[in-house]
């Protein structure tokens, strides 16, 4: 009987199978790290993260290594196959929340920390950075479709995430549109303190936030939300559907995703207008 392993797993395997293949038809070839490096234009850091797994390649990454090192056909079709599998990885929420919703906070608190500019569109809710300890408890609550007990761990884990905000060298450009602006988990009694936050939080030098109203137009289709991790050599886009967590680390996929977060920047209020129309929101929810 065929076994199935989580899709992480799996992805994870073809990232070290793929490392080998490529490795080994560089030594095969008879080229040293340093030579193949400058036959692609590459630096020899790149090969050595590409052989050690550390970077994912991608398929023209792939391409373009095995022909310069004479690979065959099949082993070209090999590494395409590998390199799909290993660029896209797809967990399910029973096993992204295996160890805890803290430990998922965390996890993702790791990409934060190695990204140097963070790019979010949510057109449904608040973003986890910028959401009230109120918020948080209501929207973690009803995401849990695992049934973990760690709530209020998973909460702090997710205000803890927050401290991101206030350092140096990293820059977050949060979209939101007014649907989001709107909706609320459970009780709508959380979403004054949910919007003076915002405000806040749109004044720290890091932070970009900008609205997009419902009565202009996206200039984008908004199928889903997304975050893009822009990290040297690996960004990666996280996107999360009803049962699943999609991590993409394709090039050319990231590449869509942020044209995607420019058209609706631009389509976007400004900064100072979205504050404005926050601010106007909050004195309407409170007349």
């Amino acid at each position: 009987m065929r076994r199935f392993l989580p899709d992480a797993t799996r992805a994870e395997g073809a990232k070290r199978r793929l490392a080998a293949l490529l490795r080994g038809s560089r030594l095969d070839s008879g080229l040293s790290g340093q030579q193949l490096a400058d036959a692609l234009g590459w630096s020899q850091s790149k090969i050595s993260k590409i052989e050690n797994g550390r970077t994912r390649p991608s398929v023209s990454d792939a391409e373009r290594w095995l022909g310069a090192c004479g690979g065959s056909t099949d082993l070209v079709d090999r590494a395409r196959e590998l390199t799909d599998a290993a660029l896209v990885e797809s967990r399910h929420w029973r096993v992204a929340h295996s160890e805890g919703l803290g430990q998922g906070q965390r996890e993702v608190g790791l990409l934060e920390d190695r990204a140097t500019e963070v790019l979010s569109f949510q057109p449904s809710l608040i973003p986890g950075l910028l959401q009230t300890a109120e918020y948080a408890k209501q929207v973690l609550t009803l995401s849990n479709l695992s049934g973990q007990k760690d709530i209020a761990a998973g909460v702090a884990a997710r205000l803890r995430r927050q401290e991101v905000l206030y350092g140096d060298g990293r820059r977050f450009r949060f979209l939101v549109t007014e649907a989001a602006l709107r909706w609320y988990p459970t009780t709508a009694k959380i979403l004054p303190a949910q919007l003076d936050r915002l405000q806040a939080v749109s004044t720290l030098s890091a932070v970009e936030l900008r609205v997009l109203p419902l009565n202009s137009a996206f200039g984008q289709r908004q199928n889903n939300g997304f975050l893009l991790y822009e990290i040297p050599d690996e960004s990666t886009v996280i996107v999360e559907t009803f049962t699943r967590e999609l991590s993409i680390a394709e090039p050319d996929e990231v590449a869509q995703y942020r044209d995607v977060h420019e058209t609706l920047t631009e389509h976007a209020l400004s900064e100072e207008e979205s504050r404005a129309f926050i601010r106007d929101l909050a004195a309407s929810r409170l007349a």
